[in-house]
């Protein structure tokens, strides 16, 4: 492994129906160094593609239309990275999702990865496991007006207490499994949910990344989600009932019309969040809020690009100046 080198690092997404995100993602992950992503779309019917079409003039950004939907995502996300080894000379790929932003401490992408490669004892490393961490949103901010997927603060750094019998009650609140991300070379197949990777290589786990999970916004978003995942999963015989057990539960709370009781689980009340932060289990965490929000009306203009990008990298400094 060539560690005294620059690392070149693409980001590979599966997305289908993410228009209130899809844009922030890619333009909040170039600016922290990834020039190079492939994206499957999953057959969208919410302006997501429409969005792609116009994010791939201004970045080098494929696109890979995938209208079956029966949620073969290994089998799509391996697909993304054998197109990068084939067409590309990047070197890793980080492996996302819509709702997930990979952030680091004042450095790029790559310069973590590198980082990452350069401390570690073991030489011959293939995949980079990197921390997850769910933020979920406050009443009183889902319910505002100008409400955006970036304003939840509420960072789970702790499981919360299940009832037995009852395991949705609090699937959101529990510290979520890591992601991966791959060398291209050496890499045979990346898991459901870009949570392992078969590899030559050995797995390590980064010092330097970790990942800011949204994944519940509105109402509307949540149901979308839930719908989407739900009725394709049903179509797929590839996978048996432990495969995205809480989305067949969400879906069956769908269909008999009980979905929004189940949303209204991670919508955090006042007195419930003073509970939850005094147990331990959430900390009010707002250092990404501005970081993220900057990309909400990203400029189509190059200059305006550099721009935001160097008050990126400055605000940055301040938010880790200040810790």
């Amino acid at each position: 492994m060539r560690r005294n080198q620059s690392t070149k690092v693409a980001m590979s997404l599966l997305v289908r129906d993410e228009a209130d995100i899809i844009h922030e993602n890619i333009c909040f992950h170039a600016a922290h160094g990834i020039d190079t992503f492939v994206v499957t779309d999953n057959g969208s019917i919410d302006g997501t593609r429409d969005q792609l079409t116009a994010l791939s003039k201004r970045f080098n950004l494929h696109i890979i239309d995938e209208p079956r939907h029966t949620i073969d995502q290994d089998l799509w996300v391996t697909r993304m990275a054998e197109w990068l080894r084939e067409n590309t000379d990047v070197e890793w790929v980080i492996n996302n999702d819509a709702d997930e932003f990979w952030v680091t401490d004042g450095m790029s992408l790559p310069e973590a990865l590198r980082r990452d490669l350069a401390e570690s004892d073991v030489e011959d490393i293939g995949v980079l496991s990197c921390e997850r961490f769910n933020y979920l949103p406050s009443q009183g901010d889902v319910c505002a007006r100008e409400y955006r997927f970036y304003h939840n603060k509420l960072k789970v750094i702790k499981d919360a207490q299940t009832t037995p019998g009852r395991p949705l009650d609090n699937v959101l609140i529990t510290l979520q499994g890591h992601k991966v991300a791959s060398r291209l070379s050496g890499l045979k197949t990346i898991a459901m949910g870009n949570h392992a990777a078969a590899h030559s290589g050995q797995m390590v786990h980064s010092k330097y990344i970790s990942i800011a999970h949204y994944p519940l916004r509105t109402f509307d978003q949540f149901r979308t989600k839930v719908v989407n995942h739900g009725s394709s999963i049903a179509r797929n015989d590839r996978f048996g009932q432990g495969i995205n057990w809480h989305l067949r539960g969400w879906y069956d709370s769908y269909l008999l019309g009980q979905l929004e009781i189940e949303y209204n689980r991670y919508v955090i009340g006042s007195e419930r969040e003073c509970d939850l932060i005094e147990s331990g289990v959430l900390q009010k965490d707002a250092s990404l809020t501005e970081l993220v929000r900057r990309f909400d009306r990203f400029s189509e203009s190059p200059i305006a690009v550099a721009q935001a990008r160097s008050r990126y990298w400055l605000d940055i400094g301040r938010v880790k100046g200040a810790r």
